[in-house]
């Protein structure tokens, strides 16, 4: 179930509920001032400037809750609530980062297209590039045609069937034997959006 099947969460306020709330506070305000003048004696000339004044204390004295309750908590609360995620998929995205650059295998990004989106540290290593030589290069650029046709051929099926594979492959670089997963990696829409590669060495060199 979606979070929209399940409705608006906890502390939202309707927009459209929230506007008859304060129309109706505003208009028992008014009418209770008016109630509360047509009970007392008839204001003198002199006396009548109280009147805005009456009038906008029992506005502010109505409203302030109404507002307060309606709209500056739940404001408050989805604030913070939005803070500690924000927080908390920091710390994530932090933590992922120090598993992936502190791994001893090879992990990389490509798109659609074969381009480079990333690599760690130790596929750099392995393959003596720079961040500035990578990304956006196609895989193409860096390896032989029968290497690129298996990696384009692997890519496609993931694409496709948005499901894992692995495979092993003889490196031409090092003349090592690796065990490559590729896996899915999805956008924001839930469509695959790029595929990740780790690389395994199962052999010495």
């Amino acid at each position: 179930m979606t979070k929209d099947e399940r409705g608006p969460s906890k502390g939202t306020v309707n927009p459209a509920s929230l506007l008859v709330v304060i129309l109706a506070s505003i208009f028992s305000a008014e009418a209770f001032v008016m109630l509360l003048l047509s009970v007392v004696s008839p204001l003198s000339i002199s006396t009548k400037w109280y009147l805005p004044l009456m009038d906008a204390a029992m506005l502010s004295l109505i409203l302030f809750p109404v507002i307060y309750y309606l709209v500056f908590k739940p404001c408050s609360s989805q604030v913070e609530e939005l803070r500690r995620s924000q927080d908390a998929l920091h710390e994530s995205e932090e933590r992922c980062r120090s598993i992936v650059e502190s791994t001893d295998d090879s992990i990389y990004l490509v798109d659609r297209s074969y381009r480079y989106l990333f690599m760690n540290k130790k596929h750099m290593a392995r393959t003596r590039f720079s961040e500035g030589d990578y990304l956006g290069r196609c895989f193409s650029d860096f390896h032989s045609d029968t290497e690129t046709r298996d990696f384009v051929e692997k890519v496609d099926i993931v694409f496709e069937n948005d499901k894992s594979i692995r495979h092993g492959h003889r490196s031409e670089r090092d003349n090592t034997f690796y065990l490559r997963t590729f896996s899915p990696v999805h956008g924001p829409d839930g469509k695959v959006m790029a595929v990740s590669v780790i690389s395994k060495k199962v052999s010495p060199q």
